[in-house]
């Protein structure tokens, strides 16, 4: 492998509880474009996915780095034992080890997904013997109507939320009850949203997302059904006694005014020039965990990145990467690491073209 040039990967389609994937399917340019318990695409993962008896094996999960002539190399987690100080730096390195600190997915799901919620670091190291609790981002690529239901998202609890009507609607398996605490948002493409820790959420059918979050898949599920997939209780609960589980829910309620200030994304211009400009989505404002900028190229742009290395997703039209030693067409759907020895990428769209950056924590 050049460890002097980014590094692109094969497709790393994982299996998950619930139906989706024909809208990733157009995105990136493949067929069939059909629906399937391998809705998601993990992207330059170092993280095993934790499917019990769906598993599809040991190395699911892990991201297969793709040789020089498009076919399978090494997996990234193999490149990371030998290679770390030089693909992600030694400051990274010094900080949190042999791992990128990040996951992204390119997620796709036709059916509504259960209230749900994720540790934050605190309830992570507490509860799961972890250093990294699972703020997330979602960006979105694509939508579509699904049974007649515009595609939407739900978000953090309502004003008047209490613990005592939220653990009653648990256990009467209500999820109508469930989702009527919940605030619903209505999505569109382009739009980018900030989820932390702790905050109950749920992604609506017809929406197709770049999510990128804390390298973790620990999940707590308040509904006892994904769709038509019946979950047992570890399932929902994962190590956690039901008690524990319904703790890791924030205890609090918001109006929606105050829930979207809270997260979604508005953007603020990094830099600019007549070749595009970079805008940064996520960033310290919302989290220490990981950043995430856009980059709009309307002719030939050079991008350097704030961290170290990063994950470079191509989100729409198509043109060319050229670092020092090389060149790449690139299309909607491709993504590369780009490690720590490749300090500036030069972009040049074939019409407008756009990315999207997800970034390391700071070491």
């Amino acid at each position: 492998m050049n460890l002097d040039a980014p590094i692109f990967f094969a497709e790393n389609r994982v299996w998950r509880c619930y139906v989706g994937g024909a809208l990733l399917g157009r995105f990136r340019g493949t067929t069939p474009e059909e629906d399937s318990h391998r809705p998601e695409d993990w992207l330059a993962s170092t993280v095993r996915a934790i499917n019990g008896e769906h598993s599809q094996g040991p190395e699911e999960g892990l991201a297969r780095a793709l040789k020089a002539d498009g076919s399978p190399g090494p997996l990234l987690t193999a490149l990371l034992r030998e290679h770390a100080d030089t693909l992600l730096g030694e400051d990274h390195t010094s900080r949190y080890g042999v791992n990128i600190g990040i996951l992204c997915k390119y997620l796709d799901s036709a059916v509504r997904l259960p209230v749900q919620c994720h540790p934050d670091k605190a309830l992570a190291k507490e509860y799961y013997n972890s250093i990294y609790g699972k703020a997330e981002s979602w960006h979105i690529l694509d939508t579509r109507v699904i049974k007649g239901q515009p595609p939407y998202l739900l978000m953090g609890f309502k004003e008047g939320f209490t613990r005592e009507k939220f653990a009653a609607a648990v256990l009467a398996h209500d999820p109508a009850l469930l989702v009527g605490m919940l605030h619903k948002v209505p999505v569109a493409p382009g739009e980018t949203y900030f989820i932390p820790g702790r905050m109950p959420h749920a992604i609506g059918p017809g929406v197709l997302i770049l999510e990128t979050q804390e390298p973790s898949d620990c999940v707590v599920r308040a509904e006892p059904f994904c769709g038509d997939t019946p979950l047992s209780d570890r399932d929902r609960w994962g190590p956690l006694t039901p008690e524990q589980a319904l703790r890791v829910f924030e205890p609090r309620g918001s109006s929606e005014k105050a829930l979207l200030d809270r997260v979604r994304a508005k953007g603020d211009r990094v830099s600019a020039d007549e070749g595009g400009e970079v805008v940064e989505l996520i960033g310290r404002a919302h989290t220490e965990a990981f950043a995430v900028r856009r980059v709009t190229v309307t002719g030939k742009l050079k991008v350097a990145l704030p961290r170290s290395f990063g994950i470079a997703v191509v989100t729409g039209g198509s043109g060319t990467v050229r670092w020092s030693g090389g060149k790449r067409d690139i299309r909607r759907g491709d993504y590369f690491l780009q490690p720590a020895t490749v300090e500036q990428m030069e972009y040049t769209a074939a019409g407008p073209m756009s990315l999207v950056l997800c970034l390391p924590p700071a070491p």
